[in-house]
């Protein structure tokens, strides 16, 4: 097929935490497909006009760079990957930028059936988790989520529209050695030439980093060799911890990128026990037994249970749990070693580029055999510019009416 792929960053400047990226590659041996962000946008039109794509994709997340996207979703339709559960505040804000504050008024209304909430000042809209899901899922042949949970809730929400489930591509690890934390990247860090052994906590700095400050000083006050590594680069995150923590929270449905490159790097990960991770096989660290199979620990999985990947803490426990979690896994370093193990095992069999490329092949048939999708009742009539409405209402000053900019 002949595809035309929209995303807010070219391939060469995708991180270990982007969820297409290495699924793009893939797909590129089989497809002739070709990326479009912001800066080459504009080509698409002609492009598509001298040589029409079978379909097209659109990344849509809740941030100002995927902003550019909307208009070409709302034009020529495809797949709309979703990668979160709330689009409202980047939608709201570029509309309002661009001085069209009755077209948000009007979007929201027909988004969330109500009027939209407004402030006094400038930007004169709240920001807040409303879904804004609406517009765009009507306006798609087939919405894809990274995850089956957020593909059934979206599904019950809208039942007009078509969601399915393909799991995200994690890029495979660097095969760098790890390199030794220092310099500012380090916070509290011994060197192991000079003191006893350590593990090395890793969170990003984007995280809630000052739970983990609190859990690290409470586990080492009770006698850890725990050290806490924080970093805004995953790369070097990924290379230098010993140990992934990653709470994102409310993470509103977006993959667990940070979780799934680390296991896929080898190393064990703390993540919180949510919606979007209940389905990872995992450790509770409250009884260092399987969750939902008390009776068994990492060494004593049947033929029939998989291996624990993950600790998973309680949210209601966090703090606690979590300082209970790096006091183990600072101390014992077979467990850290059969939890890196089993985590890349699960990482190669469920996120890998191989695996993702062909969930998405039978979705790019699917898609291609379908219509695009009629617009509902109602919907705003701002949605339907396609950028000739200028050039048609000087023709019409001129009598002219043959309309040749018909697609």
């Amino acid at each position: 097929m002949r595809l035309a792929w929209f995303r807010a960053t070219a391939i060469a400047h995708a991180t270990p935490l982007d969820p297409t990226a290495a699924l793009i590659a893939g797909l590129q041996t089989m497809h002739d497909l070709e990326v479009f962000i912001q800066d080459n946008a504009h080509d698409f039109v002609w492009k598509a006009f001298r040589a029409p794509y079978d379909l097209c994709v659109f990344e849509l997340d809740n941030d100002r760079s995927h902003a550019f996207v909307w208009p070409y979703l709302l034009q020529y339709g495809g797949i709309l990957f979703l990668r979160t559960l709330t689009l409202h505040d980047a939608r709201a804000l570029a509309l309002v930028r661009q001085g069209r504050r009755d077209d948000y008024t009007a979007e929201f209304a027909f988004n969330q059936r109500h009027a939209p909430p407004v402030t006094k000042t400038p930007p004169f809209v709240k920001e807040g988790t409303w879904p804004m899901l609406r517009v765009p899922l009507m306006a798609s042949r087939i919405a894809v989520v990274p995850h089956k949970g957020m593909a059934a809730v979206v599904q019950e929400e809208y039942p007009d529209a078509r969601v399915v489930f393909a799991p995200p591509a994690v890029r495979e690890p660097s095969v760098s050695p790890p390199q030794s934390p220092a310099g500012p990247l380090a916070d509290g860090l011994r060197s192991a030439s000079r003191n006893p052994p350590y593990a090395a906590f890793g969170v990003l700095s984007s995280d809630r980093v000052d739970v983990v400050r609190r859990a690290v000083t409470r586990a080492q006050e009770a006698g850890a060799a725990a050290t806490l590594l924080i970093d805004d680069s995953p790369d070097r995150l990924l290379q230098s911890a010993d140990v992934i923590v990653t709470l994102e929270w409310p993470s509103f449905g977006e993959p667990q990128m940070c979780a799934l490159a680390a296991m896929a790097a080898g190393k064990p990960v703390i993540v919180l026990e949510t919606e979007y991770t209940a389905d990872w096989p995992a450790l509770d660290p409250q009884t260092w037994q399987s969750r939902g199979s008390p009776r068994r620990g990492l060494a004593e999985a049947g033929p029939g249970a998989a291996a624990p990947i993950v600790v998973s803490i309680d949210l209601r426990d966090e703090e606690h749990s979590l300082t209970v979690a790096m006091r183990r896994l600072s101390a014992d370093g077979a467990l850290r070693e059969q939890l890196g193990e089993a985590g890349g095992t699960w990482c190669r069999a469920h996120t890998a580029a191989r695996p993702a490329a062909d969930a998405w092949q039978r979705i790019l048939s699917d898609a291609a055999a379908l219509e695009p999708p009629p617009r509902p009742a109602g919907w705003p009539a701002h949605l339907n510019a396609d950028g000739t409405e200028h050039a048609r209402a000087t023709l019409a000053d001129f009598g002219i009416t043959t309309d040749f900019l018909a697609t």
